[in-house]
Formats: structure tokens, sequence, C-alpha cells
């Protein structure tokens, strides 16, 4: 005779059972093609100029959305596979060719003082300015267009999806939104004008102005900070930790919601020093910023590491705590308790989840409904 289960530890093996599904990659890389064929194909009345770019003497283009400032001859694509020199000018090739297209939970971004429980289109295109060796969604983003299978989806016609469903949230996630920028852009000031909200998920690897611009139609961010030295940017990431802080200060000046997410590595990025460093430097700018820490898969050239141990991420949660960041959350490991949202004044449970499900939200009008105590985020 089977023993009756309840209904969280149903949903908590649910959640075990399907883990794999939620965090493997939505269409497989196609076969390997010549990227200089697949562009001269493209017809150039299809194509859409980039958003920020310079000409230089001599034909040569200079891309200026991020501080790759990759300088490309005619034909030659930028250091993220997605804007193209032709003809002395720089175009896009990912505008409109989203290779995924999912509706998910917000929490899956992870943005979890956003909306609990509601559901949004999250859509995302090939390449990333960035060369993570751990990347998690690396057959999407260190890959060009050529090599992935999109749809063809306007940005009228991505807004039309999310009506048509009755969604009140888009987020560019998956691959990041700096490869895809000029899409996500026109995306965003559409979706503004129907009385949709969108999220931003990003590395923080961006120009200020072109952040600027995108703060202006967007509603929420949540930033990936994935070290806490400039060595480990430099030498697993491929970036900057100087501009990813800079862009989180600016977005937590600006007024627009944020959350920060660290992907623990081990052996990588797990030391104490490291965790106690982005922890402290987040509760010095805003102690009410959430911050989660995930759960490494082994992926990409990191393969040959083990998943997170949970004690380092327990550990990494406590130092965050002791460092006085108020909303700390675990994440890729279904039932675990820091899933949910506690008061951080009578420490009641607020929202209770397991895995990226809401199981109960008891937060009233931005506001612990036990003590009164203002609980930040957007639409709570």
């Amino acid at each position: 005779m089977t023993e009756p289960i309840s209904r969280r530890d149903f949903i908590c093996r649910c959640a075990l059972c399907s883990l794999g599904a939620m965090v493997a990659p939505a269409f497989k890389a196609v076969a390997r093609v010549d990227s200089e064929s697949w562009i001269r194909g493209l017809e150039m009345s299809a194509l859409k100029e980039a958003g920020f770019w310079q000409p230089l003497p001599g034909g040569l283009t200079q891309c200026l959305i991020c501080p790759n400032q990759c300088k490309r001859d005619e034909g030659q694509t930028t250091t993220c596979r997605t804007r193209v020199n032709r003809g002395g000018k720089l175009y896009s090739l990912t505008y409109g060719k989203p290779c995924v297209v999912f509706q998910d939970p917000l929490e899956k971004n992870p943005l979890y003082h956003v909306s609990p429980g509601s559901q949004a289109i999250g859509v995302g295109t090939a390449g990333c300015n960035l060369w993570c060796k751990y990347c998690q969604n690396w057959s999407f983003s260190q890959v060009g267009p050529w090599e992935t299978r999109n749809l063809d989806l306007s940005p009228e016609g991505l807004v039309q999806r999310a009506k048509d469903r009755g969604l009140k949230w888009i987020t560019f996630s998956y691959t990041e939104p700096v490869a895809y920028y000029e899409y996500a852009l026109d995306v965003a000031k559409l979706a503004r004008a129907e009385g949709i909200k969108v999220a931003v998920v990003t590395a923080g690897f961006i120009n200020p102005k072109p952040l600027e611009k995108l703060m202006a139609c967007s509603d929420a961010f949540s930033v990936t900070l994935k070290g806490g030295s400039n060595v480990f940017y430099e030498k697993v990431v491929g970036g900057s930790l100087a501009t990813v802080w800079n862009s989180i200060v600016a977005l937590a000046g600006s007024g627009k919601w944020i959350e920060v997410v660290t992907l623990i590595v081990p052996t990588v990025n797990d030391d104490d020093d490291g965790i106690r460093s982005i922890a402290r430097s987040l509760a010095r700018l805003n102690p009410s910023i959430p911050l989660h820490f995930l759960r490494f898969t082994p992926a990409y050239k990191l393969e040959n590491l083990p998943p997170t141990p949970r004690e380092t991420l327990e550990r990494a949660r406590n130092i965050a705590l002791k460092e006085g960041l108020k909303f700390v959350y675990l994440a890729n490991l279904p039932g675990h308790e820091a899933a949910s949202t506690y008061c951080p004044n009578c420490k009641k449970t607020l929202v209770e989840r397991v895995g990226f499900t809401v199981l109960k939200n008891s937060i009233r009008g931005g506001a612990c409904p036990f003590c009164r105590n203002i609980i930040p985020g957007v639409d709570l």
C-alpha cells in the first residue's frame, strides 16, 4: 500500500525530478555552419542597425554597447557574435531572431520580490559578450545565430504573444540581453505602451549609456555578480568586476528594482573572503537588495567539477546574513527553506516556495501582515 504524502512533499519530489529539464537548453544548437555564408544570405533590408556604434577610418566600425568596444572590418562579427560590419555600418544579427521563447515563473530568473508566483514570457537569442568557463547555457550563449534554430518573431509579435496569454511580464533571459540589445529595447518600449512590464536578466557588462536607455523602459533587473575579484572576472569570465559593479550601483540608484545573483562554483569562486566581499558591498549599497546564491551544475569547460555542496551554499548564506543583507536565498536546492521569503523584522514566513513554485504568499500591500514591516519589491 502506498503511503500518502503531503502536498509540499509531492511538489518537492516533482521539482527534483524536473530540475534537469528546467535548466536544460530549450533548443539544441544546430550543426555548425559557415557564418560568412549565413550572413551573406541575409537581406540588407531585414537587418537592424546597431544601437550604439561609431564609424572609423577605412570602413571599420566600433561597437559601443559594452566595454569590449569591438573594432571590426567588413564582414567581421563582434566578440558576442551578434553584430556585423556590412558596408561600413554595424548591424544586429539577432534582431527578431530568438532561439528561446518560454513561459516561465518570474522566480526562475530569479526574481523573488517581483509579483511572486506570476508567469512571464522569457526570451533569448544566441550570443554573449562574456565567455564564462562554467556557462550553464553555453549551447546558446557561446555560439552565433547561424548555429541555433531561431524563430522569426518581431517585437510586435512577442508583445502580442504576452497579451494573448494574459501575461503581465516579459523577461529578457537565458542569454545576455546585451547580445540582442536592439531587439530587447524595441520590445521593452512596445510592452510598456501595452501595459506589460519588463524584467532584464543580465551580467551587467554593459556601458553606462546603453544601460541608461534600457533602464528607462524596464521595470526590474536580475544582475549576476559572478565573483568578488577582478582577477576572477578576467580569468574565468572575460569581463571586468568594476564595470559590473558600476552597473549595479547605477541600477540601485535609479529606483529600478534589482536582485543580485551569484552562481557558486566549487574551487573557483566559493572562498569565504570572496563571498563576504560580495555580501558586504551589497549591504553597504542597500541591505534590502535580495542576493541569490545558485548551485552550480557541471557544464561547458568545467564539467570536471562537482555540483556545489549544500553546505557551501548554506555557509555563503550565513555569511551574507551576518554582513547585514536582509534577504538571502538559495536556488537549485529544491525543498530548501532558504527558497522562501521571511520578514527580516519578525522572522515569519511570508512567501513559501518549493523550487520555482509559490505555495503561499502572505504579503499584503507590500508589507508583512504580522508586524507591518515594509517588504520591498514590485507588485507585492
